[in-house]
């Protein structure tokens, strides 16, 4: 029977997982206070609600330790005029909220990239994106700037079919998504985060475990054909580890298959 590292790779998967009672967590959870309280002070009028979104909300996020990207998604909903407001004004009002409130303050800087304002603090980045809403009979749908105007967005579609898989597959899909971002930021980051989760949320898990999740889901990530050589190496340096990885558990030899393992994520 061959052995397993199921068990090392639930502690790995914990020991990179931003926990709530975690100093960073802290850190954050007083910055969002503080920029809602600036963004209600300053915008209030002008602003319909505000909320976080994204790996934060879907706690899919890894710390800075292991994810220098690592950010926080905010979306701010205009009251919206048709005839008057457009993407870019609204950006342009998050920029000059941005500037006011956290330009040049302990080290902050401010960046305005489309479709987000980026306000980089010293614990964590926040990004700012503006959205309008149009309000139905029993529901609403939100947009957010596009290539071409404005385009719909659900911020809550991948959390809400998260939370319902990695309930029927056992609390191991958030874990295996922790993972695989590991991966991912100690590659290089080839893949898009928010890409990589939606692909791994799609993945059938039935009757797997943390071990053979990984190593189903590290053989069957992909990334588009346009993307650049060095990506789509580091997707097969994944997936060809992931088989030796199997093959060194087949054979009872722990160690080389943890040595394998360490070549793809960081050590905790």
């Amino acid at each position: 029977m061959a052995v397993t590292i199921n068990n090392y790779l639930r502690q790995l998967s914990s020991d990179i997982y931003l926990k709530n009672d975690s100093i960073e967590v802290i850190k954050i959870e007083n910055s969002i206070t503080n920029l809602f309280k600036n963004l209600n002070t300053d915008l209030g009028s002008l602003m319909n609600r505000s909320f976080i979104f994204g790996s934060y909300d879907r706690d899919t996020i890894l710390p800075r330790k292991y994810d220098s990207k690592s950010d926080v998604d905010v979306m701010v909903v205009f009251n919206h005029t048709d005839d008057e407001r457009t993407p870019e004004t609204y950006r342009s009002w998050l920029k000059l909220f941005a500037d006011k409130y956290y330009k040049d303050r302990y080290g902050s800087e401010v960046i305005k990239d489309f479709p987000t304002v980026t306000i980089k603090l010293n614990n964590i980045k926040y990004d700012l994106v503006p959205a309008k809403e149009e309000k139905l009979i029993y529901s609403s749908i939100l947009y957010i700037p596009g290539d071409y105007g404005w385009q719909t967005t659900d911020p809550t579609d991948v959390k809400n079919e998260l939370t319902r898989v990695n309930k029927q597959y056992n609390s191991i899909v958030r874990p295996i998504i922790r993972l695989l971002k590991a991966w991912n930021c100690k590659a290089g980051y080839p893949m898009e985060s928010y890409d990589l989760e939606l692909q791994v949320t799609k993945m059938n898990f039935f009757g797997d475990n943390i071990e053979k999740g990984f190593l189903w889901a590290a053989n069957r990530l992909s990334i588009s054909s346009y993307s650049a050589q060095w990506k789509k190496d580091k997707l097969t340096t994944l997936s060809n580890s992931s088989y030796k990885i199997e093959k060194f558990l087949e054979s009872d030899d722990v160690f080389n298959a943890i040595g394998e393992l360490h070549k793809l994520l960081p050590y905790s």
